[in-house]
């Protein structure tokens, strides 16, 4: 058989969801698979109606197993080494979630260029497309927020240089109604001196 054919016998092939005897009931139990271990436990005997137990006869033929469905064996890429070590013919690229979004369009070029296939990338030039729209919006994003930035600190400045000057009229102020007060004060006084003398 070709490894078309396998390809859509593995498709075919109705396999049942293995899960813990008891998760579909019971909130506690995770979905998961788990040999059942108890003595009387019916799903370990195999008693009919009750959930499958993995079994050779629900394997998948050797030659497709692990395989992508389009055929190609699956490479998580994270780098550009990474990606460049990928056979084209035989292995698609599958880039990690953990790649931030600069990396990623790297890659994506990248990966058109050697014509690699991405198995968790329906369109590569769409997708690198999107990422360069992002980023000049989260550049014109940062231009406005720079811009606000310059504003309100220009006017913080400002109001500083206001209230400055409203201090320093202030002080001028109060150092001429003080100088007034003291020469109210020496009139005062050389007027008792003078009120005493006579």
């Amino acid at each position: 058989m070709t490894k078309e054919q396998l390809l859509k016998l593995r498709e075919d092939m109705k396999r049942p969801n293995f899960v813990v005897k008891e998760s579909n009931f019971s909130p506690r139990v995770k979905v998961r698979w788990r040999f059942p271990r108890g003595r009387h436990s019916k799903v370990r005997q195999m008693h009919c109606g009750r959930p499958a137990m993995p079994n050779p006869g629900f394997g998948v033929p050797a030659e497709v197993r692990g395989l992508h469905k389009s055929g190609l064996e699956m490479v998580v890429v994270r780098n550009a080494e990474e990606l460049q070590i990928v056979n084209s013919k035989t292995q698609g690229a599958i880039i990690a979630a953990s790649v931030g979004a600069r990396k990623r369009l790297s890659l994506l070029e990248m990966a058109q260029q050697k014509k690699i296939t991405l198995l968790n990338v329906k369109d590569a030039g769409a997708a690198a497309k999107r990422l360069v729209s992002d980023f000049e919006q989260r550049k014109e994003l940062r231009k406005r927020k720079a811009v606000e930035v310059s504003k309100k600190e220009e006017q913080k400045k400002k109001k500083a240089e206001e209230l400055a000057q409203k201090e320093k009229e202030e002080k001028k102020k109060a150092t001429e109604e003080s100088a007034e007060e003291k020469s109210k004060r020496e009139h005062d006084m050389m007027e008792k001196t003078i009120t005493k003398k006579q």
